[in-house]
């Protein structure tokens, strides 16, 4: 199931959220971005804003079968993948509250 796409107020609301690390025990590979956008805060999905190249580049590498969407990111955790962020609390980079 895809995440709700967020409202204006809940971009604006996300500033200064922080999104959970996917992480669990024993992990091949852990992903690190380097900290959440306000469409993660908003959503809590790593990586979540529509044309985010993660998705697309895990499949492209053969990380998975197919590309995911952020709303998937738990089955990261089924192939020993998890994710987390250098900073944790959410930002507004170039592209600002539209």
């Amino acid at each position: 199931m895809k995440a709700h796409k967020p409202t204006r107020k809940e971009l604006y609301d996300a500033v200064n959220r922080t999104v959970e690390d996917l992480i669990d025990h024993d992990l091949k590979v852990l992903f690190c971005g380097i900290n959440p956008g306000l469409y993660s805060g908003a959503t809590g999905l790593h990586f979540a804003r529509p044309g985010n190249r993660f998705w697309k580049a895990l499949h492209g590498a053969g990380f998975t079968e197919r590309q995911l969407d952020p709303s998937e990111e738990y089955e990261l955790l089924e192939r020993g993948y998890g994710i987390t962020c250098f900073v944790a609390r959410t930002t507004a980079g170039r592209r600002t509250v539209a």
